[in-house]
């Protein structure tokens, strides 16, 4: 246990620090700019979308503990069918089916990538900002496209095989809430 507690320290510590040894953020928008540009633009394009009868088709929704991310969902069920099921809270176990999208439309991840019918097992708080918000903005049963912008997202460090910047569009489907932790 002290060994694990001295690692997180130790990440805690050296993590900001490696900040300072790569790119400053001239040097990240230098090399991202455009890239950094396509993903906003995308996302603008979202908000704008709208239904045959002029109603947005994504609903911009602010997380309670931030108000300074936000992400746009749009869903593909009948909400009056699921909203009298469960909404999983921060620390719930959820199972969830996914397919993470870019804006150039590549799949960089999903839930089904080793078996066809895989299911992500989850808590929300453990996920980026944006799929943290969209999970427990639904009920169980619901399925959704979120935009997650990418500040709440992976923001301006990227991870494997996601640029810095990165526009993140997820399809979500709440299978189940397999741990409902109370608040």
């Amino acid at each position: 246990m002290r060994k694990i507690l001295r690692l997180i320290l130790a990440a805690a510590v050296l993590l900001p620090l490696a900040s300072c040894l790569g790119d400053d953020d001239t040097d990240l928008e230098k090399k991202y700019g455009e890239w950094k540009k396509t993903n906003e633009e995308f996302v603008e394009k979202a908000a704008a979308e709208r239904n045959a009868d002029g109603t947005p088709v994504y609903e911009r929704i602010v997380p309670d503990w931030s108000k300074d991310i936000y992400v746009l969902m749009r869903w593909h069920n009948d909400r009056s069918l699921t909203e009298k099921n469960l909404v999983p809270l921060d620390n719930s176990t959820c199972a969830v089916k996914y397919t993470l999208m870019l804006a150039d439309s590549t799949i960089a991840d999903a839930s089904h990538k080793n078996y066809a019918d895989s299911i992500y097992s989850c808590m929300p708080k453990s996920n980026v900002p944006g799929f943290w918000t969209a999970l427990t903005h639904m009920h169980v049963g619901d399925s959704v496209t979120v935009v997650v912008p990418w500040k709440a997202g992976y923001g301006t460090v990227g991870t494997t095989g996601i640029k810095p910047f990165s526009t993140l569009i997820f399809s979500i489907k709440l299978k189940e809430i397999t741990a409902y932790q109370k608040k």
